[in-house]
């Protein structure tokens, strides 16, 4: 579960959050935290977290779009 940045941010410093926070979700008490209140945390990379987010995107604005549903 990546975090999202700020465009520009190194790559660096996003691979390093990245690495730490797959560490933190990968630990037992994160799992035993989250289970039961029905979340799963999976560890990803950014590329794609952002792909998952992207096809999020895509396929929610065709659903909106056949179900006729306006942001106004």
């Amino acid at each position: 579960m990546p975090i999202a940045l700020a465009p520009g941010v190194p790559r660096s410093i996003v691979a390093k959050l990245n690495r730490e926070i797959a560490r933190i979700l990968g630990e037992p008490e994160t799992g035993q935290r989250w289970t039961p209140v029905g979340l799963n945390p999976l560890p990803t990379t950014p590329e794609a977290f952002g792909k998952l987010i992207r096809d999020d995107i895509a396929a929610f604005t065709r659903i909106a779009r056949t179900a006729n549903i306006n942001a106004d």
